[in-house]
């Protein structure tokens, strides 16, 4: 945890209470059964279900995050090349945000779902992907598709 509050502190976009929120948040997830949600996160930690609410609330730049973490965990002089993938996954339904006709490469058509776009980085001599931003495509209503990632 310390590697965390290190890349969360060198960021420097939380203060004191922000880096305690998520240095705990990152440990809490990977003890937590069932869904990562608020309620849940606060049953498995010392913090409150008001105290995520509220650091939440506040931006957090998870892409430069990875990034510290990428670099944190990769030699500088090895070779890095970015990738692009996006992932279809299959949906009903009429509410769902972001709902729409999408390609969908398992079965080689265009399926109703949600898509994902995935931005990664992978290094070549050791042939291990890292994921740098998720982010969920999404069509507005005059059919232009568009995805939030740069």
């Amino acid at each position: 945890m310390e590697i965390i509050q290190s890349l969360v502190e060198k960021m420097g976009v939380l203060g004191k209470p922000g880096v305690k929120v998520m240095t705990t948040l990152f440990a809490t997830i990977l003890i937590t059964c069932g869904k990562v949600n608020f309620t849940n996160l606060s049953r498995y930690s010392s913090l409150s279900e008001k105290t995520y609410r509220r650091q939440f609330h506040r931006q957090f730049d998870f892409a430069q995050f990875n990034a510290e973490i990428i670099k944190a965990a990769n030699s500088l002089q090895h070779q890095m090349i970015a990738v692009m993938d996006c992932s279809f996954i299959a949906k009903s339904g009429k509410k769902t945000f972001g709902l729409d006709q999408f390609y969908n490469g398992s079965h080689n058509r265009v399926e109703k779902g949600l898509e994902v776009s995935l931005v990664a980085v992978i290094n070549v001599e050791t042939e291990v992907g890292f994921g740098l931003l998720a982010e969920q495509t999404f069509c507005l209503f005059n059919g232009q598709c568009q995805t939030t990632l740069f």
